[in-house]
């Protein structure tokens, strides 16, 4: 908004002044117009888009007040000057109430110059307020992509653990389905073109126990099936409910076990008796119990254990997640949470894991943190708020029917 290019308007019912400001402000560069009372500087504000209107407080039709009541509608962020013969301080308080006011003068101006330097710095802080909003927009924009983005990382990890436990989950299903279709075999030699009446006892006791067993192999898939959709659904930010968090941990067991087991790593689970139900998100969290877990899979030997504690204490619910590996050096431990950053060899991680983990933590109004005293592996303690009394009884409830 350079100053040759600014629009100033000039308003006085006096011409000979209008002529003298008009001058004096064409000589420092400004475009000027000039209008002989308020109504016609409406009307030419309604028309063309002023930076600075410099306007006499009392003039026929409509006077100074009038015009900065106009300038506030017509365009907010021209600022007005005023300059009156007839000051009053009721009538400074009553023009700076009004709205757009940049500077009340009273004539005559000893230095008709000081009104190009007041239009001046009007015009420059114009530019500034314009650089603040550009700035802010782009601000408000980068918070929003930044968040789009986070979002797409966490999604991004979720699939990258997927990926990962693939095998443990097709083992999972695969010894329940392996067991189904070999009694379903059974089922299908023993009874077809076979008289029912002509089955022994021994037989029909064989068929019992296989169709049994096929009733709770089925059942089992369909366990399995239902921990995977709990951890791949609501995902997204803010979807809380009611989240039985035994539940989650068990559902997390699912995918993680058999990774751990393939390394010869045990899994051991110690819950308290208490009910522990928290206002969250099962997805989000059983992705940062998976991270964890994995994480401590990664860093144990094989032969080794990774332990999952889970109790309340008062109304905080308490998870830690302990290896028996050896440790985070004392020099990193305070920068595991740090994104990109990974104590690991390289094509082994993204370094995303465990910044989101906190992140969804954090979401969830609680904290992470981890201990590693030396030669003793690492624990990682996730703190969180559990649910009102009364929404862990309905919780409770609703798991009971």
């Amino acid at each position: 908004m350079d100053a040759t290019i600014s629009k100033v308007l000039v308003v006085d019912d006096e011409e000979g002044l209008r002529y003298v400001l008009q001058r004096q402000l064409k000589s420092a560069g400004f475009d000027v117009d000039t209008a002989s009372d308020g109504q016609e500087a409406v009307e030419k504000m309604r028309e063309t888009h002023y930076h600075v209107v410099v306007s006499d407080m009392k003039m026929p039709r409509l006077d100074g007040m009038g015009v900065l009541a106009a300038a506030k509608e017509i365009s907010p962020e021209t600022d007005v000057i005023i300059l009156t013969g007839h000051g009053s301080l009721e009538n400074a308080v009553a023009a700076f109430k009004a709205g757009n006011l940049f500077e009340y003068l009273l004539k005559p101006l000893d230095d008709i110059a000081v009104l190009s330097t007041l239009v001046s710095r009007a015009i420059e802080q114009q530019q500034l307020r314009a650089k603040n909003q550009q700035l802010y927009d782009e601000l408000q924009q980068a918070y929003i992509d930044l968040k789009s983005k986070s979002e797409q990382l966490i999604q991004v990890e979720k699939m990258s653990a997927i990926g990962q436990l693939a095998a443990g989950v097709a083992h999972e299903l695969n010894n329940p389905m392996t067991a189904v279709l070999g009694f379903t075999e059974f089922l299908h030699e023993k009874l077809v073109n076979k008289d029912l009446s002509e089955l022994t006892e021994q037989e029909t006791e064989r068929i019992r126990s296989a169709m049994k067993n096929i009733v709770m192999g089925a059942h089992r898939c369909r366990d399995i099936v239902q921990s995977l959709l709990r951890f791949s659904r609501s995902t997204q930010k803010g979807c809380f409910s009611e989240v039985d968090l035994k539940t989650v941990l068990k559902d997390t067991f699912v995918f993680t076990e058999h990774m751990l087991l393939r390394h010869g790593i045990s899994l051991v689970s110690e819950f308290d008796e208490s009910d522990i139900q928290i206002q969250g998100n099962s997805g989000r969290l059983q992705q940062v119990f998976t991270n964890l877990i994995l994480n401590a899979q990664q860093a144990t030997p094989d032969g080794g254990q990774v332990t999952v504690r889970c109790r309340r204490t008062d109304a905080t619910a308490v998870i830690e997640v302990s290896d028996s590996g050896c440790g985070i050096p004392p020099d990193k431990i305070d920068r595991i949470f740090e994104p990109f950053y990974t104590t690991k060899d390289e094509g082994q991680g993204t370094g995303l894991g465990l910044s989101i983990a906190k992140q969804i933590v954090e979401e969830h109004g609680g904290t992470i943190s981890a201990t590693s005293p030396p030669g003793q592996g690492a624990t990682f303690a996730v703190s969180l708020p559990c649910a009102a009394p009364e929404a862990a009884m309905r919780l409770s409830e609703s798991s009971a029917a």
